[in-house]
């Protein structure tokens, strides 16, 4: 019994170790994590600390592998929302809420969006030359390391980029409001 405890907390301290030596990768941190909760688990035999490891991270890796794929499954089968029933709600001075049906795109919101976006690329040609690609690829939903290999800086540089647009977008959406 003292030997799957000593295994165990071996398997936690190199997973950990694993982590905080790419803390930079979102993906791989899921994975370690799902590993993590699954090293605890009594149910898994824990004789060797390189096999317990191997292990977790494959069946992690599995694990959000068969999560993604299930959830885009679960995603097809609901219908697109529809416009026709997008409710905007506001709250009135005596704290009542009202809610007002958007049934089509109107010009005021497409001047706002294409406000926000001039915006957003003026303060993104502030970061740098990286800025705008950045901003343009944190639209377009590609990863951090696809942005950085294509925009030729650093991961922790596309970070920083994508963080500080956060919360610009942040400010411009609270003054909008």
């Amino acid at each position: 019994m003292l030997q799957y405890d000593v295994v165990r907390s071996e398997v936690l301290s190199r997973l950990q170790d694993m982590a905080k030596s790419r803390a930079w990768d979102g993906e791989f941190l899921d994975i370690v994590d799902t590993a993590l909760n699954l090293a605890l688990s009594q149910d898994r035999p824990a004789e060797n600390v390189n096999h317990l490891t191997r292990n977790v991270m494959r069946d992690a890796r599995g694990t959000i592998i068969r999560a993604k794929r299930n959830a885009c499954r679960s995603a097809a089968a609901r219908p697109l929302p529809d416009a026709a029933r997008r409710r905007v709600t506001t709250a009135e001075a005596d704290g009542s809420i009202t809610a007002e049906m958007v049934t089509h795109d109107t010009p005021e919101a497409r001047v706002l969006i294409a406000e926000t976006l001039r915006e957003l690329n003026t303060f993104a040609l502030a970061l740098g030359p990286y800025g705008p690609g950045c901003l343009q690829d944190m639209l377009g939903q590609e990863t951090v390391p696809v942005s950085a290999r294509r925009r030729g800086v650093s991961i922790a540089t596309v970070e920083r980029a994508r963080r500080a647009l956060r919360k610009q977008t942040r400010i411009l959406m609270e003054g909008a409001a």
